[in-house]
């Protein structure tokens, strides 16, 4: 893999320059980028799906170790340069795309690896929720704060729709820290590697899925206001106020309450009454 000073002078070399819009940080770190690959637990049988692998710090090591690596960048210059680096690595397909069009058909029981910018956690955490299916587990790293959110419990300040939609799709564990220093450049602040695994079902049953994140993503749409008021707006509008409070005091919930404060489980309860309702 490239040093810091490396990567430094061929990105100067080609006249390529890293962007904040994209979150581009790369791995610098030999130690951290191994206990990643360590922490893949792969086979000469695994498919890898690489997000955001820049000039192939965590790629050169994945295919070392897995039977194909797919590696998803947006950035066409950087995707031509990490397709030119690793010609010799026939296990490795470089694809110039944006993973949020990523197309999974035809795989099985992949791994996810990336360092995920934090501009874009939500929406790659939900892509991969939709996915779950074809995505045996996932080995992120994502900045403290994000990685917080996702192990939260309710009545916390960090509880939010990442951790119910974590709680009902994976079985979520921290990992260990990766300091800002293991990027180049580096980022303003720290960050830690998660190890999500696809739960073979969910704890909790739910009658329409694509409702229950719909109800979830609502809840958390305003914090201060009201679970009430929550689902009252964004696309719960066709609902009556009435029908609303009937629901949730018929859940044992007072009018005042939160999205914050539900759990797992209340917030299935409480998909399944309005699916059952309407």
């Amino acid at each position: 893999m490239l040093t810091a000073p490396e990567l430094k002078s061929l990105l100067k070399a080609r006249g390529l320059r890293l962007t904040k819009r994209l979150g581009q940080h790369h791995l610098v770190d030999p130690r951290i980028v191994q206990r990643i690959v360590d922490r893949c637990g792969l086979s000469r049988n695994d498919t890898v799906v690489e997000i955001g692998p820049g000039l192939g710090a965590l790629t050169e090591r994945l295919a070392a170790r897995a039977d194909r690596v797919i590696a998803v960048e947006i950035d066409r210059r950087m995707a031509g340069l990490l397709a030119e680096r690793l010609a010799g690595t026939p296990n490795v397909t470089v694809r110039c795309e944006d993973i949020l069009d990523f197309s999974w058909d035809g795989l099985a029981d992949v791994t996810v690896v990336g360092a995920i910018p934090y501009q874009l956690t939500s929406p790659i955490l939900g892509l991969l929720a939709e996915a779950r299916q074809v995505i045996r587990k996932a080995i992120l790293i994502l900045q403290e704060e994000v990685a917080q959110r996702l192990l939260a419990t309710p009545r916390t300040k960090a509880y939010g729709r990442l951790s119910v939609l974590a709680a009902y799709c994976w079985e979520a564990s921290a990992l260990f820290p990766v300091p800002r220093g293991a990027f180049f450049p580096q980022p303003n602040v720290d960050s830690r590697c998660l190890q999500l695994v696809r739960r073979p079902t969910p704890t909790v049953t739910v009658i329409n899925e694509s409702r229950f994140f719909a109800v979830v993503k609502s809840a958390f749409s305003h914090r201060r206001k009201t679970l009430v008021n929550c689902l009252l707006r964004e696309e719960h509008r066709w609902m009556r106020r009435a029908e609303v409070e009937r629901l949730v005091q018929e859940l044992g919930l007072p009018l005042t309450v939160r999205g914050e404060a539900l759990s797992l489980e209340q917030f299935a309860s409480l998909d399944n009454a309005i699916e059952q309702k309407f």
